[in-house]
């Protein structure tokens, strides 16, 4: 029989946390502390009580299954929990929506209700959406934190909704943020959640990135007559990751079915640093029904035999024509003739995982975003062959330990150059490509015409928090650079990039550009 002493020690520990234990379950935890040193049962008890608090219990009374967990973790400190995956692939359709909350004044994890064919109130909100997320989190970057009472803060920029600017309560100089659009035809407005106003963009400063109809800028200049005559504009400031996930805590806001966050999971942490070696591979245009680009694969498998990659994370177009009837087929026969080539090299089929990230116009689905994996009956004997393949959406999410990387395969960079207001003069055009999408938080920040989306799942092309890495297979050259500490790279095309692709190495947070050796048919 437990000692009274103790199960009331128990209760009351637990009771000073503000949880609550059954008498049944504190006579069995007394129990259990019987076994340990007198002169540790103290230490062990908090160190119990404290892991039931990660657990995110929505109800202060503590349940047996809880406790067990509790204990276990104490026990055994360095296993992984179930759900606590060294590596997992989130698709577009399992990413949590992120919504600002007005009544909390904090963002939140929103449920989402599966539905590809959404109601049209879900148009309208996506850029209501987009906006409200980028005015919340501009409000509270330094330079737009409005001084205390008695404060003189010099550097202050006080943002103008524009209601007050159609009330004509504001005249003169103003800083107003909205989403630029065309309502008449040559036309420009900026339009937020209260309303519209013509601006004059003739002798704007347009500052660094892709200013874009459909972007969400933050414009100064001179406001006269109903016209808001721009000097200069630009993105509204990037976030770090750190301050976004302030108002999260150990939420997990990436995806995954674990309910915390793995970015704070010491043991993966400690898992990753001790894998130096371990590396991601990234290519694109992997086409099947090539000859030459299955024998550069087979040499690039040659030459990684002896240290197995973590993943191959393989972006389409997988076949090398446009679809057409015969593209199922072929498809078929091309993931055959790849089966056939990972089986001999048993090493890597056994350590290694394959990641095929479709492209737009593969067969299987429409060219809307986030676009579904390549139909089952197509990969399913290759799945059957090569247990460690995933065939997952278009973008999607991939968790390595405590490293978040983002995967969309969409030539994103030239459309966004073609549709740009105004090309920028300086600077490396993925500088600015990669200021572009980490200011406004999101892949294709574009309009549904250049790039058609789920109205329901536009938060699936979401970048906020920013993410460790995100990799943009597109036809553009192979690119590395670092914004917001992002790596955003780009691998190039495989087939016409020098059969060039891009390795990661999650431990050291390193990119290296690697290419396959020319051989002597190449050069004959």
């Amino acid at each position: 029989m437990a000692d009274e002493k103790l199960v009331k020690s128990v209760q009351s520990t637990f009771s000073m946390y503000g949880l609550n234990l059954s008498r049944k379950l504190s006579v069995s935890l007394a129990k259990e502390l019987l076994n340990v040193d007198e002169n540790e049962r103290k230490t062990w008890l908090t160190q119990i009580v404290e892991q039931i608090l990660t657990q995110n219990l929505n109800d202060p009374q503590v349940t047996l299954e809880s406790l067990k967990l509790a204990i276990e973790e104490c026990i055994r400190p360095n296993t992984l929990k179930n759900t606590e995956t060294v590596f997992s692939i989130i698709n577009a359709f399992e990413i949590p929506k992120i919504k600002y909350d007005p009544t909390k004044k904090k963002f939140l994890l929103s449920p989402v209700t599966p539905d590809l064919f959404a109601e049209a109130p879900h148009k309208s909100a996506i850029f209501k959406d987009r906006f409200e997320l980028l005015w919340r989190r501009t409000l509270r970057h330094e330079l737009f934190i409005p001084p205390k009472l008695g404060e003189k803060k010099e550097n202050w920029i006080e943002l103008v909704p524009i209601e007050y600017l159609l009330s004509e309560s504001k005249k003169g100089n103003v800083y107003v943020m909205g989403l630029l659009t065309q309502l008449v035809e040559g036309q420009y407005y900026l339009e937020d959640t209260g309303g519209t106003i013509k601006v004059d963009l003739k002798k704007a400063n347009f500052q660094d990135g892709l200013i874009m109809e459909a972007s969400i800028v933050i414009a100064s200049g001179d406001y006269r007559d109903g016209m808001l005559y721009v000097k200069d504009i630009a993105f509204p400031p990037a976030e770090s990751s750190s301050n976004a996930r302030a108002d999260f805590g150990d939420s997990n806001t990436f995806g995954s079915s674990h309910n915390l966050s793995l970015k704070l999971s010491e043991k993966l942490k400690s898992y990753e640093e001790s894998n130096k070696d371990g590396m991601i591979i990234f290519l694109s245009e992997m086409w099947l029904d090539d000859v030459t680009v299955l024998r550069k694969f087979r040499t690039m498998l040659e030459g990684y035999s002896e240290c197995p990659p973590i993943a191959f994370v393989l972006c389409g177009h997988f076949l090398s024509f446009p679809a057409n009837i015969t593209s199922a087929q072929k498809l078929k026969e091309g993931l055959k003739d790849l089966a056939d080539i990972i089986i001999q090299y048993p090493d890597i089929k056994r350590s290694s995982k394959f990641i095929f990230v479709p492209a737009p116009d593969d067969i299987g689905s429409p060219k809307i975003f986030p676009r579904s994996s390549i139909p089952k009956n197509i990969s399913e004997e290759f799945t059957k062959t090569v247990p460690g393949a995933i065939f997952t959406t278009n973008p999607c999410r991939i968790q390595y330990c405590t490293k978040e990387i983002v995967v969309l395969r969409e030539d994103i960079l030239t459309k966004m150059c073609r549709n740009t207001l105004q090309f920028p003069r300086e600077g490396n055009i993925y500088d600015h490509y990669a200021k572009s999408i980490i200011c406004q938080s999101h892949l294709t920040p574009l309009s549904l015409s250049v790039i058609p989306i789920y109205w329901k799942y536009d938060h699936a092309l979401q970048i906020y928090p920013t993410p460790d890495v995100i990799v943009v297979a597109d036809k553009f050259e192979a690119y590395e650079t670092v914004y917001s500490d992002c790596r955003i790279i780009n691998p190039g095309l495989f087939p016409k990039n020098g059969h060039s692709f891009k390795v990661y190495v999650p431990a050291l947070d390193l990119v290296e550009h690697c290419a396959i050796p020319k051989d002597m048919d190449d050069i004959n």
